[in-house]
């Protein structure tokens, strides 16, 4: 998979900054309302090469806000990674998006995503038009996406508690896998629920270093893996919080 894709990084990032780091710098001013970051955002997109017009409506169509609340809207929609629940952080938009080139969603696709976090990429996912299964590890977590996916009335979202490195019990194959966060190495399961001509992403740790790593089933079934370049991420936790 060499095939030339948008440059969707953020400004000055190989992956997106988080908001702890002194040297994060952002995208929209800190002023911006809710629209004018949205448009600032979307016109950086098309800037980077970004310019299908199904993902560019779909984070058009997903309230970030409603996903993140707490933040300005200048923070939502700029370079850096936001502190949520659980001690854990929702990656940038920049980054996501960039991901949802890799994985090149189509209507009716059926995909599992492990780490539901916030919920804003599986929203973004449905709106794509796929039909998502998502794993959480935190009760608190998942229970917020629950209720945003409920007001924002996506309906092609089934979120689940469950440690989704762990052996996945009564689960179909799926078109496109996705994992957000770090491994070590990626689950055998996982790869074995990828269908064929299917794709799957993860960030793999080696080291102090972390790539994004496209796979790409063939008709065969062999899986053939593409560094797609540093990301920026924390490690994926396994098991399922006994008090979050």
């Amino acid at each position: 998979m060499n095939e030339p894709q948008a440059d969707v990084h953020a400004p000055g990032s190989a992956g997106g900054t988080s908001a702890r780091d002194p040297d994060a710098r952002f995208v929209a001013g800190q002023g911006d309302s809710a629209d004018t970051a949205l448009a600032r955002f979307i016109l950086d997109l098309r800037s980077k090469g970004l310019t299908d017009p199904a993902l560019l409506n779909a984070f058009e169509r997903v309230p970030r806000a409603m996903f993140v609340p707490g933040f300005a809207a200048s923070f939502l929609y700029s370079s850096i990674s936001l502190p949520i629940a659980c001690g854990e952080e929702a990656t940038d938009p920049f980054s996501l998006a960039r991901q949802l080139v890799l994985l090149d969603i189509r209507p009716g696709q059926r995909v599992l995503e492990i780490g539901t976090g916030t919920g804003f990429l599986s929203a973004i996912l449905a709106r794509l038009g796929a039909s998502v299964t998502s794993y959480e590890r935190y009760r608190t977590l998942l229970r917020q996406a629950e209720n945003a996916f409920r007001i924002s009335n996506i309906t092609s979202v089934t979120p689940l508690l469950g440690d989704g490195l762990a052996r996945l019990e009564r689960v179909d194959g799926f078109d496109r896998i996705i994992v957000n966060g770090a491994v070590e190495t990626m689950p055998q399961h996982l790869m074995d629920r990828l269908n064929a001509n299917g794709i799957a992403l993860a960030h793999r740790r080696r080291g102090l270093e972390t790539n994004l790593i496209v796979w790409k089933k063939d008709l065969s079934g062999f899986p053939a893996a593409n560094d797609c370049g540093p990301s920026r991420i924390g490690l994926m936790r396994s098991g399922v919080s006994l008090s979050l």
